[in-house]
């Protein structure tokens, strides 16, 4: 369960770029066995506390590197990149003022700003976000018995002076 933020990326570049292949494999996208344009999507767990008894507040950075197009129609220009246009990307971000939610997975991400890296071939885009995530409770005792719920309170009805 937790790559819950990496499926959730994936899920926004998807809604943002319909068209565009994500790729998640490490090994693959290291070894250049991917499609351009493309997304490389990677998430790495920067903290996992406990935030209540039902929640974990997970706060992790994410890596996005969009690949270029490399194809070009014109003889002069071949092997020339055709940049990603990322405007979408950011506003999309800015629209949800950088909390978007997961209809998938149903978190709701606190993106903070986000760090661009221009390159020949390829924009990298890098933010770190946090994001609530439920943990069950365990409904059995490490003995194997169930844990007993408390359903009925009684209270005494003495009296009291003030």
């Amino acid at each position: 369960m937790m790559d819950v933020g990496l499926k959730a990326w994936a899920e926004i570049v998807q809604q943002v770029y319909p068209e565009l292949p994500i790729l998640r494999d490490r090994s693959l996208w290291q070894a250049g066995q991917f499609e351009r344009p493309s997304v490389f999507v990677e998430t790495d767990l920067v903290s996992d506390k406990v935030h209540t008894p039902m929640a974990d507040r997970i706060i992790e950075d994410v890596g996005l590197v969009f690949h270029f197009d490399m194809e070009r129609i014109g003889e002069e220009d071949q092997g020339e990149p055709i940049p990603l246009d990322l405007a979408p990307f950011f506003l999309f971000l800015r629209q949800r003022r950088f909390c978007v939610a997961s209809k998938r997975f149903g978190i709701m991400m606190v993106i903070e700003a986000p760090r661009t890296r221009e390159l020949k071939d390829r924009t990298e885009v890098t933010f770190r976000y946090s994001y609530l995530l439920h943990v069950p409770k365990l409904l059995i005792k490490d003995d194997g018995q169930p844990v007993e719920k408390i359903n009925d309170f009684y209270i005494d009805e003495g009296e009291y002076k003030l």
